[in-house]
C-alpha cells in the first residue's frame, strides 16, 4: 500500500515534539531550535530557513540512497561522507559552511548534536587546509570603502526627503543605513526588528530572539523617535525594499553592490580598534588587549565572546 504521509525528506517527516505550551518553544543550546506549533520546521530569518530546509533536502535523499530508511538513523558518518562528496566536486567554503550549520541542527532534533558538531569540526579544518591551499574557494565578505558608505548614506537621505515631498510621509531608509553604521545592526535587526517600543530600553531583538543592549548615539535616536512619532509606523522599514534601495544607491556614488552587511563590517573594524586603545591605556599588554576587544566587537555584533572563527568575516582586509 502506497505511503500517503510527506515525502521523507520534508520538513514534517521529521519527528513530533511534545506539544508546545504556548506558541513557541525555545530550545536554548548553542545550535538553537525553535519549534512553532504542531509543525516542528527549523525556524529561522526567512531567507535561511529556506536555504536549511533546501539544503536538508538534498542530504537526507542522500543518506536515503545509502540505506537509511529512518531520518532517526542518519548519523555522523553520514554527515562527513555527503559533506566530504561536496569538497571533492568543488563546493566553496561559505556553500560547505551552510551546510553544515544546517546539518548540525537537524542532528540535534535527534540529540545527536554534539557528534554532529564535532565531526564539522573537523571537517570545517580540512576546508580552512584546502582554502590556504587554494584548492577550494574561500568565501567573499562584502565590504565598502567609508567613502562609498557616506555618500550612499548621504543618497538615501535625499531620496527619502524626495519621498516626504511626495506622499507627505516620512521614509526611514537613510535611518536604518545609519543604524548599521553607528551601531553595526544586520539589516533585519535596522529594519524591521526596529519598532518604537526597542527605543524605550534601546536594545535589539537579534538572531534566535536573542536580545542585546543598543546604545544609540544622542542625535540619532531622537531623530528616531521623530520619524515613529510622526507616522506610527510598525517597523522602520521594509526589509527587502531597505535592501534594494542601499544596493542602486551604492552604485548611483560609484561602488559596486555589496549589500548591506559590508557596513556592519566598518563599524566592526571601528568598535574594536576603539575597544583595543581602552585596554591599552588600562595597561593591559598588546595581545591581551587584542584579544578582549575582539571578544566584545563579536559579543557588540549579537554573537558569542568565543566565536574567535568570525573574526576573518568581520575584521580581515578585503
Amino acid at each position: 500500500m502506497p505511503e500517503t504521509g510527506p515525502p521523507k525528506w520534508a520538513p514534517n517527516a521529521l519527528p513530533r515534539p511534545p506539544a508546545p505550551k504556548g506558541p513557541e518553544v525555545d530550545i536554548t543550546t548553542k545550535h538553537a531550535l525553535k519549534i512553532a506549533g504542531e509543525t516542528p520546521h527549523l525556524i529561522f530569518w526567512g531567507k535561511t530557513r529556506v536555504d536549511y530546509e533546501r539544503v536538508l533536502k538534498r542530504f537526507i535523499e542522500f543518506c536515503h540512497e545509502r540505506g537509511r530508511e529512518r531520518n532517526a538513523d542518519i548519523d555522523k558518518r553520514d554527515m562527513r561522507d555527503y559533506l566530504t562528496q561536496m569538497i571533492e566536486r568543488g563546493a566553496s567554503a561559505s556553500y560547505i559552511d551552510k551546510v553544515k550549520s544546517a546539518i548540525v541542527k537537524f542532528g540535534a532534533l535527534y540529540h545527536k548534536c554534539e557528534s554532529f558538531k564535532a565531526t564539522g569540526c573537523k571537517v570545517a579544518a580540512l576546508v580552512r587546509e584546502r582554502v590556504a591551499a587554494c584548492t577550494t574557494a574561500g568565501p567573499v565578505h562584502q565590504r565598502v570603502t567609508p567613502e562609498i558608505a557616506q555618500s550612499a548614506m548621504e543618497r538615501l537621505r535625499e531620496l527619502d526627503e524626495r519621498f516626504e515631498i511626495q506622499t507627505g510621509l516620512p521614509r526611514g531608509y537613510h535611518l536604518a543605513a545609519e543604524l548599521q553604521s553607528r551601531c553595526g545592526l544586520r539589516a533585519f535587526e535596522a529594519t524591521e526588528r526596529m519598532t518604537s517600543d526597542r527605543l524605550v530600553g534601546c536594545d535589539v531583538r537579534g538572531k534566535g530572539g536573542r536580545e542585546r543592549d543598543l546604545p544609540i548615539p544622542q542625535d540619532l535616536l531622537d531623530r528616531l523617535r521623530a520619524f515613529f512619532a510622526a507616522t506610527g509606523a510598525a517597523c522602520l522599514a521594509p526589509l527587502r525594499a531597505y535592501e534594494t534601495a542601499v544596493r542602486r544607491a551604492v552604485i548611483a556614488v560609484g561602488g559596486r553592490s555589496t549589500g548591506t552587511h559590508a557596513r556592519r563590517r566598518l563599524w566592526a573594524a571601528d568598535y574594536k580598534n576603539e575597544r583595543y586603545r581602552h585596554y591599552v591605556s588600562m595597561g593591559l599588554p598588546p595581545a591581551a588587549a587584542s584579544a578582549r576587544a575582539l571578544a566584545d566587537t563579536l559579543e557588540a555584533l549579537g554573537h558569542g565572546r568565543e566565536r574567535r572563527e568570525l573574526r576573518r568575516a568581520y575584521l580581515s582586509a578585503a
